[in-house]
């Protein structure tokens, strides 16, 4: 605890950062607000959620980037 009292002083008196400290750019995205319920059989649920652990991520995320990926097609048609 006293650790964590002694992080918060030195970052109310700027003193966070050590100047060998690198500074990076992070990229912040704008939150994701609507949902879109889609109604899929079982097997094609499975199907889906094998596919998405292959490539390590979750099957809602893989079907985002395949609707967001089919809407890339149609504007560059």
């Amino acid at each position: 605890m006293a650790e964590l009292d002694e992080a918060i002083k030195d970052i109310e008196q700027g003193n966070a950062w050590d100047k060998g400290d690198e500074v990076v750019q992070v990229e912040v995205k704008r939150p994701l607000d609507k949902v879109i319920p889609v109604r899929l059989s079982a097997d094609k649920w499975e199907e889906l959620r094998r596919e998405a652990r292959e490539m390590g991520i979750g099957p809602t995320t893989l079907a985002r980037m395949w609707i967001l990926e089919r809407l890339r097609q149609r504007v560059k048609a």
